[in-house]
C-alpha cells in the first residue's frame, strides 16, 4: 500500500466510505420498514381488538343491569311509559352487545383467538337467550320468577361469557407486547450497528488525514527544491545573457579588425584568444542551462499532477463530511421517533387493558402514534434524498476531477515543450560556439596566409554575427523561462506553505 499513490489511496478510501454510506442507507430503510410492519401490526390488530373487547365488556355490563332495572319496575310496579323506556334501553343495549362481537370476527388474527372466539358465541346466544326468557317473564307480570332466572342463570352466563371476552383480551395484550418487544430488540441491534460504522468511519477518516499530511509534507519539500533550482537556472540565465553580450561585442570587433587585419595581427590574435576563451565558457552555461531546463520540466509535471489531486481530494472529502453529519442528524431523528413510539404503543396497551369503561383516552394515544408514523416516513425520505445528493455530488467530483486533470496536462504539456524548445536552442548555441572556436584555430593557423583567408575569414565573422544573436535571444528567453519558473515556484510554496 505505501508503493500506491496518493490518488489510489484517496480513491480507495472514498470508495470505501461510500460503501459504509449505501450500507448504511440499506440498512436503515430494511429497519425502518421492519419497524413499520412490527408498528402496523400492533396498530391494525393488537390495538383495535383490545379496544373492541373493551366496547363488548362495557355493552356486557350494561345490558344485564338494563334487565335487572325491567325487573325491578315490573317487581315495584312502575308506570307503564318507564317499562316501555326500561324495555327499549334493554333490546338496545342486547342488540348492541349482539352487533359489537359479531363485528369482532373481522379482528380475530389466528386459530387460538378463532376458538375462543367462536366458544364466545355460543355463551352470547345462551345469554341472549336467557335474558329474553327473563325480560318475558317479568313482562307476565311474574317479577319473582324473572329475577330468580336472572340470579341463578343470566348472571352465571355473564360470567362465562365475560370469562370467554377476557381470554381475548389476554390473548390480544400478549400479541401487542411480543410485537412491541420485536420493535426494541431490532432497535437495539440497529444502535450497536450505528456505533460499530461510526467508529469504522472515524477510523478511515483519521488514515485519509494522515495520507494528506504525508503526501503535503512531501510536496512542500519538492517546492522548496524547486524553487531553490529556479534560483539557481536565474543566475545561470543572467550570467549567459551577459556572455552573449560580451560574446556579440567580441564579434563586432571581429568584424572591424577584419578590415584592418594589414595593420592589426596582433590584436586580431588577442581577439581569437579571447573568443575561444568565450565559447568554452558559453559552452560550459549551456550544458548547465540544458539540464537545469530538464530538471524543472520534470519537477513542474509531476508538481502540477500531485496539486490536482490534493485539490479535488479536499473537495471531496469536505462534501463527504457535510453528508454524513446530516446522515447522522437524520439517523438520531428516526431513532428517537422509533423510541417514542414503542413508549407510546406499550402505554396504549397498558391504558387500554386496565381503562374499562374508561377507554376513551386510548383514542388521544392511538392519535399520536399515528403522527409519530408520519415523522418516522418523512425522516426516511429525507435520507434517500440526502443519498441521492450525495451521490451525485460523486459523480460532479469525478467529472470535475477529470476537466482539470485535462488542463492540468494541456498547461504541463505547454511547458513541456517551452522547456523542449529551450533545450534545443542551447543544443544549437553549443554548435554555434563549437564552430566559433574552430574558426578561431584556423585564424591563429592561417595568420601567416591572412591575405589568402580574409575572405574567409570575413564569411566566419557574419556567422558568428548570426549565432551570437540567436545566443542572445536565447539567453533573453532563458531569463524569461527562469523568472516564470521562480514566480511558479513562489506560488506553489504559498498554496503549500502559507504567505
Amino acid at each position: 500500500m505505501k508503493k500506491k499513490s496518493l490518488a489510489f489511496k484517496l480513491n480507495i478510501s472514498t470508495l470505501v466510505l461510500l460503501f459504509i454510506f449505501l450500507s448504511i442507507s440499506v440498512y436503515a430503510i430494511l429497519v425502518i420498514n421492519k419497524t413499520n410492519s412490527y408498528a402496523n401490526d400492533t396498530g391494525q390488530f393488537w390495538l383495535p381488538s383490545i379496544t373492541a373487547t373493551t366496547n363488548i365488556n362495557r355493552e356486557l355490563t350494561a345490558a344485564p343491569r338494563r334487565l335487572l332495572i325491567y325487573i325491578l319496575m315490573w317487581i315495584n310496579k312502575a308506570p307503564e311509559n318507564e317499562k316501555k323506556k326500561s324495555e327499549e334501553l334493554l333490546e338496545k343495549y342486547t342488540k348492541s352487545l349482539e352487533d359489537r362481537y359479531k363485528i369482532y370476527e373481522k379482528l380475530v388474527s389466528n386459530e387460538e383467538e378463532k376458538k375462543i372466539y367462536e366458544s364466545g358465541i355460543l355463551h352470547l346466544d345462551k345469554l341472549v337467550k336467557l335474558m329474553k326468557e327473563a325480560q318475558k317473564t317479568a313482562s307476565e307480570n311474574k317479577g319473582e320468577e324473572a329475577f330468580k332466572i336472572y340470579r341463578e342463570q343470566v348472571l352465571p352466563s355473564v360470567l362465562e361469557f365475560g370469562k370467554e371476552l377476557s381470554n381475548i383480551a389476554v390473548i390480544n395484550f400478549k400479541e401487542g407486547v411480543k410485537s412491541t418487544q420485536k420493535g426494541s430488540y431490532l432497535t437495539n441491534v440497529t444502535n450497536v450497528i450505528m456505533a460499530i460504522i461510526f467508529l469504522i468511519s472515524v477510523i478511515i477518516g483519521f488514515i485519509i488525514i494522515q495520507i494528506i499530511f504525508k503526501s503535503t509534507k512531501l510536496i512542500e519539500k519538492s517546492s522548496i527544491n524547486l524553487k531553490e533550482q529556479s534560483i539557481t537556472t536565474h543566475e545561470l540565465a543572467n550570467n549567459l545573457q551577459k556572455s552573449s553580450k560580451d560574446l556579440s561585442d567580441s564579434v563586432s570587433e571581429q568584424a572591424s579588425s577584419v578590415h584592418e587585419t594589414s595593420a592589426a595581427i596582433n590584436e586580431i590574435t588577442s581577439m581569437i584568444s579571447r573568443t575561444a576563451e568565450n565559447a568554452k565558457e558559453s559552452t560550459e552555461m549551456a550544458q548547465t542551462a540544458s539540464s537545469k531546463a530538464d530538471d524543472g520540466q520534470k519537477i513542474m509535471l509531476e508538481l502540477v499532477k500531485a496539486m490536482e489531486t490534493i485539490q479535488e481530494s479536499n473537495i471531496k472529502l469536505q462534501n463527504i463530511v457535510i453528508i454524513i453529519n446530516q446522515i447522522n442528524t437524520k439517523t438520531a431523528v428516526i431513532n428517537d421517533i422509533v423510541s417514542k413510539t414503542e413508549l407510546l404503543s406499550l402505554n396504549a396497551s397498558i391504558e387500554s387493558a386496565r381503562a374499562g369503561e374508561y377507554g376513551k383516552g386510548f383514542a388521544v394515544v392511538s392519535e399520536e402514534v399515528a403522527n409519530l408514523a408520519k415523522i418516522s416516513g418523512k425522516s426516511a425520505k429525507e435520507i434517500q434524498d440526502l443519498i441521492t445528493t450525495s451521490q451525485e455530488q460523486v459523480n460532479k467530483i469525478l467529472e470535475i476531477t477529470k476537466e482539470r486533470i485535462d488542463e492540468g496536462k494541456k498547461v504541463t504539456d505547454e511547458a513541456k515543450n517551452s522547456f523542449t524548445k529551450i533545450s534545443e536552442d542551447i543544443s544549437s548555441m553549443f554548435q554555434v560556439i563549437q564552430q566559433i572556436s574552430e574558426a578561431t584555430q584556423e585564424q591563429g593557423i592561417g595568420v601567416r596566409q591572412i591575405s589568402v583567408a580574409m575572405s574567409q575569414i570575413d564569411k566566419a565573422t557574419q556567422y558568428s554575427q548570426n549565432a551570437v544573436n540567436n545566443t542572445a535571444e536565447s539567453a533573453v528567453n532563458l531569463v524569461r523561462q527562469s523568472e516564470q519558473l521562480d514566480h511558479s515556484a513562489k506560488e506553489i510554496n504559498k498554496l503549500i506553505i502559507g504567505s
